[in-house]
């Protein structure tokens, strides 16, 4: 059996290039959850496990669902968000965006090894270069309330008291959320959300 440090060592390596799906305009990028676990089963095999955690939270009046989980590596866990909206209130529909949502959050876990950190670099705010070690000192301890979540652990979300910048009104938690997942840098609220900003869910 692998020591923890030995496995996310293998973890935290870069991915073949290419592997980094980039958006039109070149500023965001993602990587696909298929790949993510590929790495771990190859990796760490019988030694990691991915649950959800509780019911997920749907919203039908503003037609998203979240859905957390984490991930289990050797005696560590890490714990992950997702986002996703639902096109239609309809069953189809609902399934569709429990299963983004779900990949959202197994990938938010992922990031929480260090994994695709090199490869997503470039297009992060933290950081100018695909090289770098250790950016804790970035992490956030606000994280949106959500029961038997620890905000602690969700290292993307930004610092709160931000508004709107076409409307003014003060962003909710679900809000710079979805911002955080879609790597949009500005604050605006749900309404006002450019839609090419909108990353493509897997």
């Amino acid at each position: 059996m692998k020591s923890y440090e030995e496995i996310t060592e293998q973890l935290r390596k870069p991915f073949p290039p290419g592997t980094v799906k980039v958006s039109s305009d070149g500023k965001r990028g993602h990587i696909p959850v298929q790949v993510y676990m590929s790495r771990l089963e190859d990796v760490a095999k019988s030694q990691w496990h991915w649950r959800i955690i509780g019911d997920p939270v749907l919203n039908f009046e503003k037609n998203f669902v979240i859905v957390k989980g984490e991930i289990t590596l050797v005696d560590t866990v890490r714990q992950g968000l997702g986002i996703a909206k639902i096109a239609k209130v309809e069953t189809s529909s609902i399934k569709n965006a429990l299963m983004t949502a779900e990949s959202e959050a197994f990938r938010d876990a992922c990031d929480k090894f260090k994994m695709g950190w090199q490869d997503l670099a470039p297009y992060r705010d933290w950081s100018t270069s695909p090289v770098f070690k250790d950016i804790s000192g970035l992490h956030s301890n606000e994280g949106i309330v959500i029961d038997n979540f620890d905000p602690d652990v969700h290292s993307v979300m930004p610092s709160v008291g931000r508004e709107c910048i076409k409307c003014k009104k003060p962003l909710s938690h679900n809000e710079e959320l979805l911002l955080s997942l879609n790597g949009i840098k500005f604050a605006y609220c749900k309404e006002h959300i450019p839609q090419q900003l909108i990353k493509k869910q897997i």
